[in-house]
């Protein structure tokens, strides 16, 4: 078997962490690894929509720092929608990058994770217009308002799956996760408000549901220093790209030996 093994990675959401998810894109360009699938919630829809649109990790971490510096404009507010921004005012952001692409266009496959808020299901979009997805699946409830594709109103896929691994499932040799919501151990004090309460219970609910899908996944990136960067915390958006970056180098060999063993494998077959 000459061929490389058909590789797809399931990319979390995070908000400005997923700017790791071009650090790991970076190394596994440098080893000569290929993807040829991609499946994002949030964060992870707009890294895996500009790579599969052909832009580089440079290009994507340049992307993450113009998105995270024009988030709270006042020109975004939210007017009569439910939220405090309006998920359609940043449709802007993807005009120079994506402006002409649909699903179809892409250079690799992708899948993006949405919730229907109204119903309350997962959906994935994998056809057809792709800004609209995407600004779905980064529509944080309550802080972006519900974005309406057709007659239903989607919010963040990591609402109800932040680890988006279901489609490609059977699909590739080999699946992999990029996982950058890791939470950090608190303290007592940094717990003095219900609302902190109840948004630390949310946190955990989620990441239990994305670690059980770890298992999986032939290998999982997910570098435990990101666990002290917030998703807004745009003044470091640097250091999250090299740390997603270091971390994937570090975990290059045990990549290459999955990949080995594959091919090994397919050629036994034949």
């Amino acid at each position: 078997m000459n061929q490389q093994p058909t590789i797809g990675i399931a990319l979390s959401g995070g908000g400005v962490r997923g700017a790791a998810h071009a650090g790991l894109f970076k190394a596994l360009e440098e080893n000569g690894i290929e993807v040829t699938q991609f499946s994002g919630s949030s964060a992870g829809a707009m890294a895996g929509a500009l790579y599969a649109a052909g832009y580089g990790p440079e290009d994507i971490l340049e992307f993450f720092k113009i998105s995270a510096n024009n988030i709270f404009q006042w020109r975004h507010f939210a007017r009569s929608k439910p939220g405090i921004l309006d998920s359609d005012q940043y449709a802007e952001l993807f005009e120079p990058w994506l402006k002409d692409h649909t699903f179809e266009s892409l250079s690799k496959k992708l899948h993006i994770c949405v919730t229907d808020v109204l119903k309350g299901e997962i959906r994935f979009f994998s056809s057809g217009e792709l800004v609209r997805p995407i600004l779905a699946s980064a529509a944080v409830p309550g802080v972006f308002s519900p974005v309406d594709i057709g007659e239903n109103w989607y919010i963040d896929g990591g609402t109800m799956n932040n680890f988006p691994l279901e489609p490609l499932m059977g699909q590739c040799d080999v699946v992999l996760g990029s996982y950058v919501s890791l939470k950090k151990v608190l303290e007592k004090n940094e717990l003095d408000s219900t609302l902190q309460l109840l948004n630390r219970a949310s946190d955990l609910s989620f990441l239990a549901l994305s670690l059980q899908k770890f298992k999986d996944c032939s290998l999982v990136f997910a570098p435990s220093e990101l666990w002290q960067y917030g998703s807004f915390d745009s003044k470091k958006i640097d250091e999250i790209y090299q740390i997603g970056y270091e971390h994937a180098c570090s975990k290059m060999d045990s990549l290459l030996a999955i990949l080995d063993r594959v091919k090994a494998d397919a050629r036994n077959m034949e």
